[in-house]
């Protein structure tokens, strides 16, 4: 692996670090000006990096993804010291804590089909699976590690020292990258068309490849049912069962740490020579995981079972990025990240609704939805030969 590539991954996990601390800031000032507060700011986040991520991976398919990060960086940089400088003048405000949200999902709109892309100008099809599996491991850690470090940073520095810091961490980033050359051309397009005509391309080549198409399906379910699992399954399922929080905060570790496992053990081995395939028996995987958390009534059984999610949601993911992005033109990167990005976020929005409704009726309907649901995108994944039988370099 080119070190550069190193470089980049400590600059990227480091700004990580400096967003989960300012999101946990946001949201505990928030919170304390009301729930309805605290919903408007994080549909303030969610709802531009929504609208503007086709536009991203435009953007950075014709400027190419290292100019785009470059951007991101040191506007996130600026405006995050701007903003902690309005914080201190004008004391939390609802409005100032909008705009805060509003300005990141906005940046972040353009800097994650880049991201995303990233790893690709770094690794040919050989390594990249190793190098998406390191990138999301690191991931992974800094994001348990933010949780404690965050909450101890907001306790000492508060939500002005949390954005100060998050500037902090995207200067880093910026110097970073800027001395960081990818060895591997990202094969920018000439902008010749309209923004939404190049977005429409994009979407155009995603469903005509049946791989990517596949793919996309199969990632627009698990994130409409997985994701919800640990977000609000597990928290109901406790407060049914008579779980601590404590028990439950356990649940959810272990999903983590199954994950996790099987992350680090890709980035050191890589992917198994059929990574459709495999992504698929982790879906399946994962779905009799969700499923043993709806049938537990003790919490050490369902510790196990979010183990066995765990390992499950790690062993899709690991072998479909890395696949998803080797089955991409180069001429294409971002924008085909860029939908990726939305087939996590839009089934996740209208899921949350819809699972909260069946809770209603009980929480273990709820999380066998949620089983159902991911074993059916497991199953549309072995449904498609291509994907069955794809390998396209990885291995």
């Amino acid at each position: 692996m080119n070190r550069g590539f190193y470089g980049w991954l400590a600059g990227a996990s480091l700004s990580t670090f400096g967003d989960a601390a300012v999101f946990f800031a946001l949201g505990w000032a928030a919170a304390d000006l009301g729930p309805h507060v605290a919903g408007l700011v994080l549909t303030g986040y969610t709802l531009p990096r929504a609208v503007l991520l086709l536009a991203g991976g435009v953007l950075g398919d014709r400027w190419g993804p290292r100019r785009v990060l470059l951007t991101c960086y040191f506007l996130l940089a600026f405006l995050t010291f701007l903003l902690a400088a309005a914080f201190q003048l004008t004391g939390t405000t609802a409005v100032l804590l909008l705009l805060t949200a509003a300005t990141i999902g906005t940046v972040d709109a353009f800097a994650l089909p880049a991201a995303g892309a990233f790893p690709r100008l770094f690794a040919d099809d050989a390594s990249l699976p190793k190098a998406m599996a390191l990138r999301t491991s690191t991931q992974q850690v800094v994001t348990l590690a933010a949780g404690p470090l965050g909450g101890l940073l907001v306790a000492t520095a508060g939500l002005v020292g949390a954005l100060v810091v998050d500037g902090a961490t995207f200067l880093i980033a910026f110097a970073l990258l800027l001395v960081i050359k990818p060895p591997l051309a990202s094969g920018e397009v000439v902008a010749g068309h309209s923004v939404v005509k190049e977005a429409v391309d994009g979407i155009r080549l995603a469903w005509s490849e049946p791989v990517l198409r596949a793919l996309l399906l199969s990632v627009g379910l698990t994130a409409a049912f997985v994701l919800p699992v640990t977000s609000l399954c597990i928290p109901l399922l406790a407060r049914t069962n008579g779980w601590a929080a404590s028990q439950a905060g356990l649940i959810v570790g272990a999903t983590v740490v199954g994950g996790l496992l099987v992350t680090l053990v890709v980035a050191r081995l890589g992917t198994v020579a059929l990574p459709g395939a495999t992504a698929a028996a982790g879906c399946l995987l994962a779905a009799a995981g969700i499923a043993g958390l709806a049938l537990s009534s003790a919490a050490y059984a369902a510790v196990l079972s979010g183990f066995v999610q765990g390992v499950g949601v790690g062993l899709f993911t690991s072998h479909l990025a890395p696949l998803f992005v080797a089955s991409t033109p180069r001429s294409h990167l971002t924008r085909l990240q860029s939908l990726l990005a939305l087939a996590q976020t839009l089934p996740l929005i209208a899921s949350m609704n819809l699972l909260g409704g069946v809770a209603s009726a009980g929480p273990r309907f709820a999380v066998l939805a949620c089983a159902a649901g991911t074993a059916l995108a497991g199953a549309s994944l072995l449904s498609s030969r291509s994907v069955r039988m794809a390998n396209v370099g990885v291995s």
